[in-house]
């Protein structure tokens, strides 16, 4: 799918229709005034409308009086008046590029119209950027909400299956234009903090059961979010700070951790594995049953329980219970084979 940008704009063809009422008026009072100030038919009254308004010059149905003289003199100033500001505003149009705009975000609005389980991203900084990255290395379908129309185009030139939307996150309005109600999460990761707590609040209501990832600047922020209806929420300077401290005290580590990814290209990946997804034979099996590194080379580095305790590089004997979930490390050819057998699995 080609990278799309489109802003949620006004029908640029609403100045259009009033010019096409102003002419619709001309033609009905023309047709009436020859009606009644020459006392002709319906059929030619509108006759010479039509021949005086197109300048055409044909010879007039009868000879018009003084009255019916001016009225002609003043229909014919009128309608060029509309027609040439009519001309004006099609050229305007053209030039400033709000018809292409228009066009495309019908165009793409469609598109969104039948997305169903996508992700949204609210925001294009750095870790909107990041989070977009991610998402399309996955192979989600991501729509884009940003606001700085320049920053958006740069960015649709650089992502080629992303959606972006140039408009205001914080509007319900245009939260329900990416289809929020079909869509399975939602990450907020706007700048500042009240918008994001906007974007949240906005979020839940449109759409109770999704998944909702916020940016929080602050302690206090987190709460706030959490308490609006955030599923989750992460500090990038709590992360940050954390992740200079350990690459002081352990570099090797930290450099190891880096290789690691939540999915795409990179050499060693991470997934998860609902147990509840699985077979109703493998909810209360052991890893070893599971055959994981057997069928696919992926190692099962970690275990959560339904309470959300978690056991680090669980045993082979270790018994996975119902609404647990498991994860497994592998390369990037191992991960494509996890995903291949946990999909047979799930079927």
């Amino acid at each position: 799918m080609e990278a799309f940008t489109f802003m949620v704009m006004n029908n640029p063809f609403h100045s259009l229709r009033k010019v096409l009422i102003l002419f619709t008026f001309i033609l009905a009072g023309g047709t009436i005034g020859y009606r009644l100030i020459e006392d002709l038919e319906w059929l030619q009254a509108f006759y010479m409308v039509i021949q005086t308004v197109s300048t055409v010059g044909f010879n007039e149905v009868t000879s018009l009086s003084t009255t019916g003289t001016w009225f002609t003199i003043l229909l014919i100033v009128s309608s060029f008046g509309t027609f040439a500001y009519g001309a004006g505003l099609l050229a305007q149009l053209a030039i400033d590029g709000r018809v292409r705009h228009f066009l495309l975000t019908k165009r793409i609005e469609r598109k969104v119209e039948k997305l169903e389980g996508h992700a949204i991203v609210c925001g294009l900084g750095r870790n909107g950027r990041q989070v977009v990255s991610k998402l399309q290395a996955y192979g989600a379908d991501v729509v884009v909400i940003e606001k700085d129309e320049h920053r958006a185009e740069e960015f649709r030139n650089q992502f080629q299956k992303v959606l972006v939307i140039v408009g205001d996150a914080t509007d319900d309005t245009t939260l329900e234009k990416v289809n929020i109600s079909k869509a399975s999460s939602l990450i907020a990761a706007l700048a500042s903090d009240t918008d994001n707590l906007f974007v949240v609040i906005s979020a839940r209501q449109l759409n109770p059961t999704m998944t909702i990832g916020a940016r929080a600047n602050t302690e206090s922020t987190e709460r706030k979010l959490l308490a609006a209806g955030a599923t989750y929420t992460v500090s990038p300077n709590l992360v940050g700070g954390a992740h200079l401290a350990h690459n002081l005290m352990n570099p090797g580590v930290m450099n190891f951790l880096d290789h690691l990814s939540v999915g795409g290209s990179s050499a060693t990946n991470i997934e998860e594995i609902v147990v509840d997804e699985l077979p109703e034979v493998f909810s209360a099996c052991n890893i070893k049953d599971l055959e994981i590194r057997q069928q696919t080379g992926c190692t099962v580095i970690g275990y959560v329980c339904e309470q959300g305790n978690l056991t680090v590089n669980p045993a082979p004997d270790f018994k996975v219970a119902p609404h647990s979930k498991l994860y497994v490390l592998g390369n990037d050819e191992q991960i494509k084979e996890f995903r291949a057998w946990f999909t047979e699995k799930t079927k």
